[in-house]
């Protein structure tokens, strides 16, 4: 436990210049700290003042001690910080002298102890805590917008989806964000933490909206999807493991995906392929490649329709020899693929 005696005493603030100057008092006070150095259980020794320019300065010296005896022994002796002030008694406010001893609470050597202690925390955690912290917001806002996005777009009022306003607005926040932060030469950690738990809330609120819309939309889709590819050319069946069909339609529905994801088709025959758009507002094609690979590769595919924009309608007509084929929406080639069978 550390003992402190504080000496507080007042000098106009015109006799300041005077007590700066060599061999002043401020001097005399750096002479006792070197002199205090040898004295027993001596710790440390502060000078501080107020820095108004007008009035009266308070001067405040600050010695701290191991233990009670050792300030005792020093407030006895001679010479003190009190018996140096008292020197120059001319120059203090009259009345102003005051000797404070006091019983610290945390030594010194304590706060040391934290202090080094908070600065490996600082330099191990963190290192690996704010990166971690920045990647998993940053998974949460591509997530949740992405996830907003691919729902609005189904949204349109006229010829405009939902999906640019949001965008749009999200600019004038993300620049309403940036001068706020930068009309403020100190931004307090609460403030960036409200604005970042305001926008986590707002993607996760909106997040769960597209994903119970969607999951309403996938439901009345499914409802609403015949039970079979039917076969206007007269041939078989064509969706799931039916008999070969020379003739079939395929549904782009919502939630970007097609309504089968398997068809059967006819071998080294004539088939018309009617692709129909159901998707509102969204632009969808159906074409036909030789493989996944190629798909991905960017080969050439076998045949395919043109880009059309719900509700619309395209008819493709090809002849494959037996086999799996691969199928997909070029626009939305990760979402709507598909199986087809020639047999």
């Amino acid at each position: 436990m550390e003992y402190v005696q504080l000496v507080l005493a007042q000098l106009p603030a015109e006799r300041l210049e005077q007590a700066l100057r060599p061999g002043g008092l401020l001097d005399k006070l750096d002479e006792h700290r070197n002199h205090l150095v040898h004295q027993p259980g001596f710790q440390d020794m502060r000078v501080v003042r107020s820095i108004n320019r007008q009035g009266n300065v308070q001067l405040v010296v600050e010695t701290r001690w191991a233990d009670d005896q050792s300030l005792i022994d020093y407030e006895t002796g001679e010479p003190t910080v009190t018996s140096i002030l008292e020197q120059y008694r001319d120059m203090l406010v009259p009345g102003s002298l005051q000797v404070i001893d006091l019983e610290a609470l945390r030594s010194e050597e304590w706060w040391r102890r934290f202090e080094a202690e908070q600065q490996v925390r600082e330099r191990t955690a963190f290192p690996f805590i704010v990166p971690a912290i920045a990647f998993l917001f940053g998974v949460l806002v591509v997530y949740g917008l992405s996830r907003i996005y691919l729902e609005l777009a189904h949204w349109r009022v006229g010829d405009v989806d939902m999906a640019t306003p949001l965008a749009l607005g999200i600019s004038a926040l993300i620049l309403l964000a940036g001068w706020f932060v930068a009309s403020r030469p100190q931004i307090k950690a609460w403030q960036v933490g409200g604005m970042a738990a305001v926008v986590l809330l707002g993607i996760l609120a909106g997040a769960i909206w597209a994903a119970v819309h969607e999951e309403g939309g996938a439901r009345e889709a499914a409802a609403e999807q015949p039970p079979a590819a039917t076969a206007p050319a007269g041939g078989g069946g064509g969706a799931g493991g039916g008999a070969p069909a020379t003739g079939l339609e395929v549904r782009a529905v919502r939630s970007l995906r097609f309504n089968s994801q398997q068809l059967v088709v006819a071998a080294n025959q004539p088939v018309t392929i009617t692709f129909i758009n159901e998707d509102t507002g969204q632009v969808h094609d159906f074409t036909i490649w030789r493989n996944r690979q190629e798909a991905q590769a960017g080969g050439r595919p076998l045949a395919g329709t043109e880009f059309c924009t719900a509700p619309c309608q395209e008819t493709l007509n090809v002849t494959l020899a037996p086999g799996n084929y691969y199928f997909n929406c070029t626009v939305h080639p990760q979402q709507m693929t598909g199986t087809l069978v020639a047999r």
